[in-house]
């Protein structure tokens, strides 16, 4: 007998993910096993049920040792195999291009006819000496029913056929994990190198900490992030590796082929800053094969007391971040770099792509999220994408020929001292600004562009694109976004994103647009489902400043009898649970909870640093993906050099991207929903401060050891629309 009655799988590259519904409530299930089994590739013929780090509420796993779905089931529809590619517990890296389908089965407690779930190689009770893995009386499963069958999903970068002419990639850059914090444990403990041990699950349990003192756990959080900083910019680091996940390979990629083909690399970047990086430009520049348009990044603003007279006032030296490379690469004699310096509160320079020139003609394009860093590449969600298309390649050719073109003052550097006595070099404040005629060039979208399988349709945008360089609450909508919330307003059934801070509280930006088009009746079509997770909390639709002594702002008492502004909010489901509008902001564990431990939420300003729109995934004509560096909001058309990349008519790339979406608003949810807890908590007066939360009546555990999870009131999901749809 089948107790599923639908089951599929779908699948980013690295991530796949599932969801299965049922026709009624499984008596005495506890929940799911999944087994992956392999089709092709190096492990064809393998079966590997997919781990679990949770145990039941009766049980504690205090070591972090993971065990099988056949031995802590799945409890859910839908679940993210976060070990496609990763090991469960090596840094090993399963290599990319293979098929797997899924087999789906509950599991639960004793009935006549179900037979007991098999002893599983790969979670064994007792390790190597003998002592259990976990603490608790294991509890025996029974299979109960047969297994439904998923579709095979191909594991892939490539997303139109074997010549590749779109490639994509994700980072692992999620730091907020207890695996993660496990790892810089082990390496901080070591002095540097990370051991060979797990680093592949983003939601984990490990041990529950002895009580500390606020200052204690800070310090704590201080030495996590310090090793953290160390692994990352270290090219041999495993932590390094398996956060970078194959966005480093892709950012090398045109770089690589340049050396290997006689072509040339035309970039305008942003940030420039990972080591790595930094040294394979200066080996191909060595050549004349690097032509590089390079902005202004980090600024230090020194502290100069108040009542310090103008005159003696230390004055802010901007360009930090880029100095050191800017300097590198401006020594080598065959370089082509322009410093594109914008120093002053206004427009940045926030492209990050690379075109690949051969003979003349533009050959390729590399864009997306991610900036050249360390943190870019490890600790912050980020996406590349690779057009192989002439066409799509001269858009951005001669974008970035516009660039170069639209002349600015000249670079003026300046030294000096921080507070702590050591030295900074960076350059001078200016008052640069893309000039009207650069901006009138960008005013229009280029494209439509078939690409070689003919189905695929690109279309880009460049910023800014309006007369005026700054906007206030009353400036028209800009071409790029009148164009995206077109597109947005087209949407057939759903709606997924990923977003920093293209501007405050849902104000002239895609949050806003998407959760007014998800409120509306709209005549002849279903109601639309938006999901999406923002990295900057003052981007939640809900936010409403910090001031305590705005009327508007929610507070609280603390302990001394002081009135403090709340926390702000970090779920949005203006409908409750059942909300079609889902939205949620990155968020951390911030007390122990369970077998969780505290978690690093950043490395720097950005968490989730993607800017992503995926429209109708699962429709093989509406399906779009937006994506590029283009913030999506108003302040970015307006001020910011930008591209926005539009690519219409791949289902396979739409579904890459909405899974990559899945996976980051998965990852977060459990962890927003703790922290709209202690916001409650602090609101309600049960505690005064967020360390006073009380855990220790929590269980080790999460697992009901009965069959009432089946109860909980499920609201809309991305699975209700991947089932009605895939």
């Amino acid at each position: 007998m089948k107790h599923i009655t639908k089951a599929g799988a779908w699948c980013n590259g690295e991530v796949a993910y599932l969801a299965w519904s049922v026709d009624k409530k499984i008596e005495g299930c506890l929940g799911f096993m999944i087994t992956r089994v392999h089709e092709s590739g190096a492990d064809a013929g393998q079966r590997r049920i997919l781990p679990t780090w949770i145990s039941f509420s009766d049980q504690s796993n205090p070591d972090w040792n993971e065990q099988d779905s056949s031995v802590w089931p799945i409890q859910n529809l839908e679940w993210r195999d976060l070990t496609l590619r990763r090991s469960r517990n090596t840094t090993n890296v399963r290599p990319i291009d293979f098929s797997v389908h899924y087999e789906i089965v509950p599991v639960g407690l004793q009935r006549p006819g179900r037979a007991p779930v098999p002893a599983s190689e790969t979670a064994p009770y007792k390790d190597a000496n003998g002592k259990p893995r976990y603490k608790g009386v294991p509890r025996p499963l029974f299979l109960i029913g047969e297994p439904a069958v998923t579709n095979s999903i191909d594991v892939t970068h490539r997303y139109d056929g074997p010549n590749g002419t779109i490639q994509a990639t994700f980072t692992n850059g999620i730091l907020s994990t207890q695996n993660l914090r496990r790892q810089l444990e082990s390496a901080a403990k070591k002095g540097k190198k990370a051991p060979a041990g797990a680093v592949a699950a983003h939601a984990a349990a490990p041990a529950p900490a002895a009580k500390k003192s606020t200052g204690a756990a800070k310090q704590e959080e201080v030495h996590l992030l310090a090793t953290l900083q160390k692994e990352i910019v270290d090219s041999k680091s495993q932590i390094r590796a398996f956060l970078t996940a194959d966005t480093l390979s892709f950012l090398k990629q045109l770089l690589e082929r340049a050396g290997k083909e006689k072509a040339d690399v035309y970039l305008a970047l942003y940030e420039l800053h990972d080591p790595e990086l930094i040294a394979l430009l200066e080996k191909y520049a060595k050549d004349g094969r690097i032509h590089i348009v390079l902005s202004t990044a980090g600024t230090y603003k020194p502290k100069n007391p108040k009542g310090t007279p103008k005159e003696k006032r230390k004055p802010t030296i901007y360009d930090t971040e880029n100095d050191p490379a800017r300097a590198e690469l401006h020594a080598i004699k065959k370089c082509d770099i322009q410093d594109r310096m914008f120093n002053h509160s206004g427009p940045i320079g926030h492209n990050k792509f690379a075109v690949l020139v051969k003979n003349g003609k533009a050959k390729a394009v590399m864009t997306g999220s991610t900036n050249w860093t360390e943190t870019g590449l490890c600790a912050q969600s980020n996406n590349v994408i690779i057009v192989e298309d002439e066409k799509v390649a001269d858009f951005y050719l001669q974008y970035w020929n516009r660039l170069h073109d639209d002349k600015q003052p000249k670079r003026e550097p300046l030294k000096g001292v921080d507070d702590k006595g050591r030295k900074i070099s960076g350059s001078k404040q200016n008052k640069a600004n893309q000039g009207l005629g650069f901006r009138k060039l960008n005013m229009k979208g280029f494209g439509p562009t078939k690409l070689a399988d003919n189905k695929t349709s690109v279309e880009v945008w460049y910023s800014p694109n309006t007369e005026k360089a700054t906007k206030n609450d009353k400036s028209p909508t800009p071409p790029d976004l009148s164009y995206v919330y077109q597109l947005m307003d087209g949407a057939n059934d759903a709606i997924f994103f990923l977003s920093f801070f293209p501007g405050q509280a849902g104000k002239q930006d895609i949050i806003g647009e998407a959760a007014k088009l998800a409120s509306q009746k709209r005549p002849g079509k279903p109601l639309l489902y938006v999901m999406g997770a923002i990295s900057e909390p003052k981007a939640m639709p809900n936010y409403q400043g910090r001031s305590k002594e705005d009327p508007t702002v929610e507070t609280y008492v603390d302990a001394k009898g002081e009135r403090r502004t709340l926390p702000p909010r970090a779920i949005w489901w203006p409908e409750g649970e059942k909300s079609r509008i889902a939205m949620i902001r990155a968020a951390a564990v911030r007390i122990p909870i369970g077998n969780f431990r505290p978690e690093l939420l950043t490395a720097g300003h950005a968490i989730i640093h993607d800017k992503i729109i995926v429209i109708d995934p699962l429709d093989e004509k509406n399906c779009t993906v937006i994506t590029g560096s283009h913030n999506l909001g108003f302040k970015a058309s307006y001020g910011n050099d930008e591209n926005m990349l539009i690519i219409r008519g791949n289902k396979e790339l739409a579904i890459s991207y909405a899974v990559h979406v899945i996976d980051i608003y998965e990852h977060y949810l459990f962890r927003a929903k703790l922290e709209e807890n202690l916001r409650n908590e602090l609101k309600a007066g049960k505690i005064k401060s967020i360390a006073e939360a009380e855990t220790e009546k929590q269980p080790a555990g999460f697992l009901n050891v009965n069959d009432l999870w089946q109860d909980r009131d499920r609201g809309q999901s991305s699975l209700d629309y991947f089932l009605a749809h895939g």
